[in-house]
């Protein structure tokens, strides 16, 4: 085969190569046509992040990410028996007054029960007060999570610092249904 017949057939090659996605999506069940530079991105456009929430209280969404946050990392820390990872989400003046092994102390219960807390986060969370912020700028958040029979309750505060939210005070109750 000369080297103009081998050119002739890649040449041939690549014009078939390019032809078949064009010809791909205009037949039913074909491939999905390739986005142009300008065209959004397949799923849609992109946004970014939701603004910062200001000084005052969060939205719902965030408030309710918060908690779960708040919980799920009380929750690590128990199962692992390392409040360090506890400590890391809590205000600065709060985690120099009560070290990790302070709270080691205070929630031997969860560890000693072993109680994991993590299956009860798919519930709804409840709360049994409005969300507010007090005197002392402490963001306030008491409720439940829909557990039945039985009953989980939290009782979490934030303090602000910069453009964050540090926990403040972390109080989570798991009562079996006759208490």
């Amino acid at each position: 085969m000369t080297l103009v017949s081998k050119l002739a057939r890649l040449a041939a090659a690549a014009v078939i190569f390019a032809a078949v996605p064009a010809l791909a999506q205009n037949q039913p069940g074909g491939l999905a046509p390739t986005p142009q530079a300008d065209s959004p991105p397949l799923g849609g456009p992109v946004d970014g992040n939701p603004a910062q929430p200001g000084p005052g209280i969060p939205r719902d969404d965030i408030l309710d990410v918060m908690v779960r946050r708040a919980l799920l990392t009380f929750n690590d820390a128990n199962i692992s028996g390392n409040y360090n990872i506890l400590s890391t989400f809590l205000h600065p003046d709060f985690r120099q007054q009560v070290p990790p092994a302070r709270f080691a102390e205070i929630f031997k219960a969860f560890r000693d029960n072993k109680i994991d807390i993590a299956p009860l986060l798919a519930h709804k969370t409840v709360y049994s007060e409005s969300p507010s912020i007090d005197a002392d700028g402490l963001l306030h958040a008491k409720g439940q999570l829909e557990t039945r029979p039985w009953r989980t309750t939290f009782d979490l505060a934030w303090r602000r610092q910069g453009d964050r939210w540090w926990l403040w005070k972390i109080n989570v109750r798991v009562r079996p249904p006759e208490q």
